[in-house]
């Protein structure tokens, strides 16, 4: 889910969002055709490790839908929004999260937050970073809360019967795009933002992983290949994060498969070959409301998730990937004209039913084990 989207309201990933993407791959699938793409040659799938198998729900999940997860060993990505849990400053409210931490550690699911979303005392919208004096001071303030609640000697575990402490946490979402942080991206500046986040939460747990925002290929934006070579010529980069993320949203696998090689050749590049790297999102939508390249209909998708995995788990150790989170959970609820597929990207329809993407998901998830 977006941070500017949740503070607005609308309860759903930004539509703007998912129609720049839409346009993005369009663009991105006319470049293969010139550029040409030699397949990855597919090396031997070693057993993934636990929690590769994840998800990026765009709605609050019930303890049943927990449960599912955690049969499969899945991890759960969550938003941990600035806005929503410091509404005033210094005044913390847990309570949007707390029950979803709490159900979470009863299934045994880990938990991935992705930390971002200024409140109103703080910038004039969600999107705007607190980059600089008392806000940014607020910001650090609000990170370690975090892990003195949610780390591994956090208060919120005292008493617990179910204890899952977070070890990993994410630094917003999507920087490479103007919808996530205003006034405009900007690769040395994210990096400035991601090194103080970094030491507040090493401080307060030093085995703690931090992981890079999810970089996407939106329109309008710096591709992720871009913005994270010019993030690598930035100071201290490569050791402000532990982790790499990428959205390799994309309208098929040759353009999947491009992303994923392009991320990791910057990677390379930087002389940061051996940082792993985690898909935090990616998915294509069962249906639509009007044609567009993600709608791949039922049976599409789940042949899209099979073999995306099956690319993903057969180069995983060539690319070092850590995980792989599809996006989303559960169809949505509601029609958004601007947004091309992601009221219909879930792994089950909006009711509760499965839809053949799980079907999928838990063959792919079978096999790799």
């Amino acid at each position: 889910m977006s941070c500017a989207a949740a503070a607005a309201g609308t309860g759903s990933v930004s539509s703007r969002r998912r129609a720049s993407v839409a346009r993005a791959a369009l663009a991105l699938a006319a470049l293969l055709v010139l550029v040409g793409l030699a397949p990855a040659r597919a090396g031997a799938a070693a057993k993934p490790p636990a929690g590769f198998f994840g998800v990026t729900p765009q709605a609050p999940l019930t303890a049943s839908e927990l449960e599912r997860m955690a049969r499969l060993g899945m991890t759960l990505r969550v938003p941990a929004y600035w806005f929503q849990l410091e509404p005033e400053r210094g005044v913390y409210d847990f309570s949007a999260l707390d029950p979803t931490i709490r159900m979470a550690a009863k299934a045994g699911v880990r938990v991935l937050p992705f930390v971002c979303g200024s409140p109103a005392w703080a910038a004039p919208n969600a999107s705007v970073p607190p980059l600089a004096g008392d806000r940014a001071r607020a910001w650090t303030a609000f990170l370690g809360e975090l892990v003195r609640r949610y780390g591994p000697r956090g208060a919120f575990w005292k008493g617990a019967s179910h204890k899952q402490p977070i070890r990993r946490w994410q630094i917003w979402n999507e920087p490479n795009f103007k919808l996530f942080w205003q006034p405009k991206p900007s690769p040395a500046a994210y990096v400035r933002f991601l090194r103080r986040a970094a030491a507040v939460i090493r401080r307060q747990d030093p085995d703690a992983e931090i992981v890079a925002a999810g970089l996407a290929p939106v329109e309008g934006g710096l591709y992720p290949w871009t913005f994270l070579r010019r993030m690598y010529r930035q100071p201290g980069a490569a050791q402000a994060f532990d982790l790499a993320a990428l959205h390799p949203y994309a309208t098929s696998l040759g353009a999947l498969e491009y992303e994923l090689r392009a991320t990791r050749r910057v990677m390379a590049e930087a002389g940061d070959g051996r940082t792993r790297l985690l898909v935090t999102e990616v998915g294509v939508a069962s249906d639509g409301r009007y044609p567009n390249p993600f709608d791949k209909g039922r049976r599409g998708q789940a042949r899209f998730l099979e073999s995306a995995y099956r690319l993903m788990l057969e180069n995983r150790r060539r690319w070092r990937l850590a995980g792989a989170y599809w996006f989303t959970w559960r169809d949505g609820t509601s029609h958004d004209q601007h947004c091309v597929f992601c009221e219909f990207a879930g792994l089950f329809d909006a009711g509760g039913s499965p839809k053949p993407a799980w079907e999928a998901l838990k063959r792919v998830v079978a096999r790799a084990g």
